[in-house]
């Protein structure tokens, strides 16, 4: 066997050799993260989970509590929560990892940065009283792929933090525990996914717009104005009216509005009020006000307007302002002219 050969083997042999000393390692490092009890941070079953709370250092609160009667969680004892944010955050809690160790020469600034800046959950689950887990949510990883977290069991802290991510996602975790309450709030204005509806009222800033649509389930649709039937009107556009009513929500109840420019805004004519009667007796509305843009822009005429083209303010009937989006009303604020059959 010639020398270069034997050389060519040799480092082959190395090669395999540190492979395996690499694997065993990462298998021996895995196994030591699995056993250890810091590293648990899932909740396997999100269904016993009944009451979740978070906190950050801006003082922000967040108390989310699961409602047997309804499919929605509440907020703070006042307000409902957010569907989407709820199940993003069940779904983090279900499927977290433990990826690997903060670098030993990060650990002690990443454990101040922890202490000083982290937020704070506290999950319960059935029937308990104090929490079944509790962890603190640092800052990302460099990499977009990780996010610090250290966990709390009894009353004791880990000695130190770990890398987590959740399996079968890329990106970090941070954003979905947040503590703001206007951005767990619950925006559905109008909720009828089993179109549970009597009747619904359109009053606009011109009297001659005005209807009622008259709902007694099925196809059977009736247009009203000022009590009277309406009997020729395009019934598919009523009826896609109708069908919308299933879920209309607002972007936010964050519209960074002051006191006395809500005051000026609610003290002109609303564009259009709607009310919804469902069959258990109970009414909804919300009006519109028109939203000042912040250019002046063309409207389809090609004449200049000051008013903004995607959003208007809206009141709900608790006497709350919040951002509308044109897109998702603009299909329901339908003057009657425009359902009627010539």
């Amino acid at each position: 066997m010639t020398k270069n050969k034997k050389n060519i083997l040799l480092l082959i042999l190395l090669i395999v050799i540190g492979g395996v000393a690499i694997w065993m390692y990462q298998k021996d490092h895995a196994s030591s993260i699995a056993e250890n009890e810091f590293t648990q941070f899932a909740i396997e079953d999100t269904a016993s989970i009944q009451k979740i709370f978070i906190a950050d250092h801006d003082g922000n609160q967040a108390l989310l509590e699961r409602d047997p009667q309804s499919r929605l969680w509440n907020l703070n004892k006042k307000y409902k929560a957010r569907e989407d944010a709820i199940k993003n955050l069940l779904q983090v809690i279900h499927r977290v990892r433990v990826r690997g160790n903060v670098a030993n020469t990060a650990r002690d600034n990443m454990m101040k940065i922890m202490a000083t800046s982290g937020k704070k959950v506290e999950i319960y689950t059935t029937d308990s009283h104090e929490p079944a887990k509790v962890f603190y949510i640092g800052p990302n990883t460099p990499d977009h792929c990780g996010t610090i977290m250290l966990l709390e069991l009894d009353g004791e802290k880990s000695p130190e933090p770990y890398i987590c991510h959740m399996e079968g996602f890329t990106g970090f975790l941070n954003p979905r525990f947040f503590a703001e309450e206007m951005e767990w709030r619950y925006t559905g204005i109008f909720d009828h996914p089993q179109l549970d509806i009597q009747q619904i009222d359109f009053q606009f800033n011109q009297a001659q717009w005005n209807y009622s649509i008259r709902y007694e389930g099925g196809n059977n649709i009736r247009l009203e104005q000022n009590g009277q039937n309406i009997s020729l009107f395009d019934t598919l556009a009523v009826k896609d009216i109708l069908l919308r009513f299933k879920k209309v929500h607002l972007e936010s109840y964050r519209t960074f509005l002051k006191p006395t420019a809500e005051d000026s805004i609610q003290r002109t004519m609303p564009l259009l009020q709607i009310t919804v009667l469902s069959n258990n007796g109970k009414t909804e509305s919300v009006k519109l006000f028109a939203k000042r843009g912040k250019d002046e822009v063309q409207d389809d005429k090609g004449n200049w307007s000051p008013w903004d083209p995607e959003y208007a303010w809206a009141l709900n009937d608790r006497n709350e302002m919040g951002l509308a989006q044109r897109y998702v009303f603009d299909p329901i604020s339908v003057p009657l002219p425009q359902l009627l059959k010539k």
